[in-house]
């Protein structure tokens, strides 16, 4: 009679071998674990599967022999980068099979330059999609990419492809229309679930038609240029704040851009706390930005201008001169510790300039908190006992010796108590 044993990785809970494979790439799953015995097989089978193939060695190998074994309906994320795997990817699994599919990276991808956008039409398919980034590669015998990237966006915003989307990032390494608004972009009446967006190149006139789209936005990035059109448009007037849970804003500005249209954005976003401009010498007006910010973002903490004029203009000269002279009277930007960077060439061009004017406050307090930390001679600490999280361990090593910025403490108490933590600061 035949005794069988089973080795302890046998015995494992199918709970604890799905909890191994999340940690694990489908190849090395794969190479690793498969045809080790039915159990581990059929549990396999059923793993969700997180495809990369941004740098793969085998890439060839892998596709021709371990991806037919896969059920593509198990595909959760894909990422792909160079247009040969990409096109060849998607003749063997159609992007309307990968149903399932939350997460879709397409990096480095040249225009299809099908004027039908068949392949894009298959967006729609992907009910479930949650983040779908794409980065285009062009040249200049392939400027399809353009119509392409519009499609997608309208595809998006107005015919509701990819209803879930929370992330979309789409980029064509800056070529787009001089000054020309997507063609049949309709104004949104319905907001998506997007909080995270980025678009290298937009019309203001083609935002104020996406706004109603965006209240659960949390990030909104224009990282080539945010323009004007050449026709002019009607205005679109909203009476309340129509991205409040917009935290980061990051806009490159075209020198068309006005005073009047940072001030329209900066009223969608009262709860901003992080802003990013890069702008022309028009905008240095340190008393127009004191009010701007004070009234329509007075939660910013993280700010960062960065205006751009010619070599050797006065005007320029005179502009940066007029904001620094305010910048060292004027309580608001004193308080913030502004500080102001002249004579960059952050363009990269020989004839341009650029000054950077920026302020952080959440830097300045934890400073702050540093230099004060090191005054302290005297320290009583009274930790509050919470059954629920150990207190004492979550403050340990801010509040002791620990800290390296407590090198002048000479008393230190530490007890539990039913109150919460006291500091004393220098007691005499």
């Amino acid at each position: 009679m035949s005794i069988g044993y089973s080795s302890t990785i046998e015995l494992f809970s199918v709970e604890l071998w799905r909890e191994i494979f999340d940690y694990l790439n489908f190849r090395d799953i794969r190479f690793s674990f498969r045809n080790l015995n039915q159990k581990i097989d059929a549990i396999i089978d059923q793993t969700m599967i997180h495809l990369d193939f941004i740098s793969p060695n085998n890439y060839a190998y892998f596709l021709k022999y371990v991806v037919p074994s896969m059920n593509i309906m198990n595909v959760r994320s894909l990422k792909l980068q160079d247009d040969k795997r990409t096109k060849l990817f998607f003749t063997m699994y159609p992007l309307n099979s990968l149903e399932q599919l939350r997460s879709l990276s397409l990096n480095c991808m040249y225009s299809l330059n099908d004027k039908s956008f068949q392949f894009w039409y298959q967006l729609s398919s992907l009910k479930y999609l949650q983040v779908l980034k794409i980065k285009f590669w062009t040249t200049s015998a392939r400027e399809n990419c353009i119509d392409e990237k519009e499609f997608i966006i309208r595809s998006i915003f107005n015919n509701e492809f990819c209803p879930l989307l929370k992330v979309f990032k789409i980029h064509t390494c800056g070529r787009q229309r001089w000054r020309s608004s997507i063609p049949s972009l309709v104004t949104t009446t319905k907001t998506t679930h997007i909080q995270y967006l980025s678009i290298d190149s937009l019309t203001f006139d083609d935002l104020l038609r996406l706004l109603s789209a965006l209240q659960h936005v949390k990030s909104f990035r224009t990282g080539y240029q945010l323009s004007l059109n050449d026709k002019q448009k009607q205005e679109i007037i909203f009476t309340i704040p129509l991205m409040p849970k917009c935290i980061h804003l990051y806009l490159k500005l075209s020198d068309e851009i006005t005073f009047e249209h940072v001030e329209y954005i900066l009223k969608q976003v009262p709860h901003l706390k992080d802003l990013f401009l890069w702008g022309w010498k028009h905008l240095l007006d340190a008393k127009r930005w004191e009010t701007l910010l004070s009234i329509q973002c007075s939660k910013i903490s993280k700010f960062e201008l960065t205006c751009t004029g010619p070599v050797c203009d006065d005007d320029f000269d005179d502009a940066i001169d007029s904001f620094q002279e305010e910048c060292a009277i004027t309580p608001f930007w004193i308080e913030r510790n502004v500080i102001i960077i002249d004579d960059e060439d952050r363009s990269g061009h020989d004839y341009r300039s650029d000054v950077i004017i920026q302020f952080n406050i959440e830097k300045l307090v934890k400073e702050c908190h540093r230099m004060v930390m090191k005054s302290l001679k005297y320290l009583k600490l009274n930790v509050k006992y919470d059954e629920s999280e150990h207190c004492f361990d979550l403050h340990f090593k801010e509040f002791t010796t620990e800290n390296p910025s407590l090198s002048n403490l000479e008393t230190l108490i530490i007890g539990f108590c039913t109150i919460n933590f006291t500091i004393c600061k220098n007691r005499s």
